[in-house]
């Protein structure tokens, strides 16, 4: 989540019931009292907790998600971006394009390489826009 409060590109795995089943298991071990360094949006080397730093085991690139797994994901996801105070028009531009994608004629094809190209170009999108426009500080 704190990629999400900086405003950076997370894969909308994380918000699928795979993914947040895998946050549940991998984020109650053992050490997670544990700190280790980082460096800060300044540059400035800092401490965060491992459980904070643990990367989760198995996650699905964007292109891999099933329309089952989008389509559970971006209500959460959008919930979540709203929670962390993201800019109002930025949540309605992510969620219009994700709504867009949904109602493509292609979204329901039984040929998986074309659901696969519109979850291919959602990813390549998503993450672009995060690159392009960055959450200001104070949000």
């Amino acid at each position: 989540m704190r990629k999400v409060d900086k405003g950076h590109y997370v894969k909308i795995y994380y918000w699928t019931n795979d993914g947040l089943d895998d946050a549940l298991v991998n984020y109650h071990m053992k050490d997670n009292n544990g700190m280790v360094p980082t460096t800060g949006e300044d540059r400035s080397m800092r401490w965060v907790s491992v459980a904070a730093t643990r990367p989760s085991t198995g996650v699905v690139a964007d292109c891999n998600l099933t329309s089952v797994d989008f389509a559970q994901a971006v209500p959460r996801m959008i919930h979540s971006l709203e929670e962390k105070g993201w800019p109002k028009q930025r949540v309605i531009m992510l969620a219009q394009f994700w709504g867009a994608l949904m109602m493509h004629r292609h979204w329901n094809s039984r040929d998986k390489s074309v659901h696969k190209g519109l979850m291919l170009f959602q990813e390549e999108q998503q993450c672009a826009w995060h690159n392009a426009i960055p959450i200001p500080a104070n949000a």
